[in-house]
């Protein structure tokens, strides 16, 4: 990416301008920039100007090197600039050229500061007299040349301007020439440069776009309170800063912060509400050094709403599988089963039909199949059919757009399918829907695709659908309340849970487990049932299955009065009364008791199975035992 070059050190064309004083430095630097390691990033333009020129010239550059009179010239159009200073290698230079071929007893170095500046340092090191005359104009070049002359000079040493001036003059002079060193310096201090304006630049942009786009207003103030930096939507709230010519003292725009706390000693102020005009708004300010501080705002009516929409979204409408298997307390054989069964079926992707009775846990189950399914990481949208109206249960479903219907939300509206694209949707009580929408389904199913309600555009959807209902379907069917061909589409896999009186021992660890979820919430120190309080939960029909049983634990954790409920308290809370203590009078024995309950069990698992095999599997038994008990209760 664009961004990851340029803080990696940039490899976008950079366009040097390069200014020489003399012909040979041309040659010298359009060689040095041919053999530069950055050459192949580098758009050069070398070009030979005097310091009177630069005016006249159209620097289309990203930057400029140039030296003495030329530099100081540049600096007053404000392009970006590499002053090439000259070094105290090419002064020497200069010196023992000037040396060798004069002879002078004195010499003159003039020139800008650049220039001159160093030579005390070095001018005792040569057997003559050197002194320094720093002209930052170029103006009063020639007067100085005659003063140097007339204090008994008799060289001098300058620029390209003072050399020509000495030059026709018949003065000694030589010329200041740039080394090849001081000239590849000044061309990898352009690149540097270039690569840190940019850098700076697009952090100065990314910021901007920060601030600009933030659903927050952020104030920048600085260390005297005024405001400094204001971001687009601040500018909304605060129209007076937009007008202000002179930057306001945030205490004029927000009086009722106390400010002063944070600038002083650095202590931040969080989630303060203030009221601005006639709106409410959440403050946060935070100090930012020698900066100041950074105030953000929010508005709490937007906040209030995002949140519903948030809440709505995701878990309202079922858009996040809470439970896994895991979550699927029991250790008996008939839940382990099923548990199994359902774990083969979330490892492939056709419909999955779960039957059962009211309250076994049909939705915890669909949800432990998306989440050990390939689709875990996408929405999961459950939906009750039996709870909506049919208009209502469609329009939730499939969607509309906008002027659909009478009463149709402004802009349409998206439906549960199409939310749900590469999830899973439960649909419970699939049985009560009516047939139209049985249909529209059916449809679904086969085409994988969706039509919102008063729009003419199909709209393809990755969904799988996993349905479940406490009616026999086939039933239904053939009563003509449900339509085959449907079935047949949904009940691809089917998943049989157990009701809780045939799940065994599963029973008591369903109520440790409730007990134990509900003590800290309703303040109970009920821990453990006597021997007697287990065995009539255990012979308890619980007809409302798991759903009964743990609001049975909620009103036991309640009325308990210590950490052990007995036989008395346990009765007390059940709706109904376990068949040993439904009995007469005369009494019956404990032995018919549970041979009764046997039966009755027996009878439950083979009305809720498709063949004896599956329901001795449902029981927890092995087919023959299951022969000898039907023999035994003649069933």
């Amino acid at each position: 990416m664009h961004t990851c070059k340029l803080l990696q050190g940039g490899k976008d064309l950079i366009r040097i301008t390069f200014i020489v004083p003399y012909a040979s430095m041309k040659g010298t630097v359009e060689e040095i920039f041919s053999q530069h390691p950055e050459r192949s990033v580098i758009s050069q333009s070398v070009i030979m100007r005097t310091f009177d020129e630069i005016d006249t010239l159209n620097l289309d550059t990203d930057i400029v090197i140039a030296r003495g009179y030329s530099a100081n010239r540049i600096k007053k159009l404000g392009i970006p600039l590499i002053d090439m200073t000259v070094t105290g290698f090419d002064i020497t230079t200069a010196l023992n050229s000037c040396i060798n071929r004069y002879r002078p007893e004195k010499i003159a170095i003039i020139g800008p500061l650049n220039t001159v500046y160093g030579i005390d340092e070095i001018k005792n090191v040569f057997p003559c007299c050197i002194e320094g005359y720093q002209v930052d104009d170029p103006a009063y070049l020639p007067e100085t040349i005659d003063r140097v002359m007339q204090e008994g000079a008799e060289a001098v040493i300058a620029g390209r301007t003072g050399y020509y001036l000495c030059r026709d003059r018949g003065i000694n002079s030589i010329m200041i020439e740039s080394g090849r060193k001081t000239i590849l310096q000044a061309i990898d201090e352009a690149v540097r440069s270039i690569r840190l304006m940019r850098r700076e630049r697009e952090r100065s942009d990314r910021f901007k776009s920060i601030m600009d786009y933030s659903f927050e207003g952020i104030l920048s103030i600085d260390r005297e309170g005024a405001v400094a930096v204001a971001n687009n939507h601040a500018l909304k709230v605060f129209p007076a800063l937009e007008k202000a010519k002179n930057p306001l003292a945030v205490e004029k725009l927000l009086p009722q912060v106390d400010l002063s706390e944070v600038l002083r000693s650095g202590k931040k102020i969080l989630g303060e509400l203030v009221l601005i005009g006639k709106r409410m708004y959440t403050l946060n300010c935070a100090p930012a050094g020698d900066a100041g501080a950074v105030i953000t705002f929010s508005n709490v009516t937007e906040i209030q709403e995002m949140e519903g929409k948030i809440r709505t979204k995701l878990h309202k409408k079922g858009l996040v599988a809470k439970y896994s298997f895991a979550d699927i307390i029991g250790n008996g054989t008939a839940i382990g089963e099923a548990v199994r069964v359902a774990r083969k079926f979330s490892q492939v992707e056709s419909n999955i039909f779960i039957f059962g009775e009211t309250g076994t846990g049909k939705e915890l189950f669909a949800q432990s199949i998306h989440n050990d399914s390939r689709r875990r990481n996408q929405p999961f949208v459950a939906i009750n059919c039996a709870a909506l109206a049919e208009d209502l249960l469609e329009s939730e479903l499939f969607g509309y757009v906008d002027g659909a219907f009478t009463g149709a939300s402004k802009g349409g509206k998206v439906g549960l399918f199409e939310l749900a694209h590469r999830g899973t949707v439960f649909l419970d009580e699939i049985g009560d829907i009516s047939p139209k929408l049985q249909s529209r389904l059916l449809r679904v199913l086969q085409e994988r695709e969706i039509m919102r309600i008063g729009h003419d555009q199909v709209i393809p959807i990755d969904i799988r659908i996993i349905s479940a209902s406490n009616k026999d379907l086939k039933a239904l069917v053939a009563e003509g309340k449900f339509r085959e061909d449907l079935l047949y589409r949904l009940n691809v896999l089917k998943l049989t849970l157990p009701p809780l009186c045939a799940r065994g021992r599963d029973i008591i660890d369903l109520c440790y487990h409730f007990i134990e979820q509900n003590r800290s919430r309703l303040h109970s120190v009920l821990r453990r049932l006597t021997p007697s309080a287990e065995q009539v939960i255990l012979e308890s029909g619980w007809p409302g299955n798991v759903r009964e049983l743990y609001n049975f634990c909620e009103r036991l954790c309640v009325l308990s009065e210590g950490d052990t409920a007995d036989l008395k308290e346990v009765v007390s809370c059940m709706e109904q009364p376990a068949p040993s203590l439904r009995l007469q009078p005369q009494g019956i024995s404990l032995a018919q008791v549970y041979e009764t309950r046997e039966k009755e069990t027996i009878e439950k698992a083979l009305e809720l199975s498709s063949s004896k095999k599956d329901a001795a599997r449902l029981l927890g038994i092995d087919a023959s035992t299951l022969w000898r008990k039907m023999k035994k209760h003649h069933l």
